[in-house]
């Protein structure tokens, strides 16, 4: 199952699947480490609700949940 980022719970790990930002903005999440087969988790969200901080390659990075919207993963099942 495919879902957006800012939908995941905190804790869970998930594996990006594809970016479906305009061109600027995809790059600039590719920077960043949210790249296709990458793995990501939620760990943290923001009181009001408008960011929330991702690991993702070794290093937390806090995004709008506008635009982890945009960020479609797959959930990673945990045996």
């Amino acid at each position: 199952m495919v879902i957006p980022l800012n939908k995941i719970e905190t804790g869970r790990k998930a594996r990006v699947v594809w970016i479906a930002s305009e061109d600027a903005m995809a790059v600039r999440l590719k920077d960043l480490g949210f790249a296709p087969e990458e793995e990501v988790s939620c760990v943290l969200e923001g009181k009001k609700g408008g960011m929330r901080a991702y690991l993702v390659r070794n290093a937390v990075i806090g995004i709008r949940n506008s635009n982890a919207g945009e960020i479609f993963v797959r959930p990673v099942e945990e045996c």
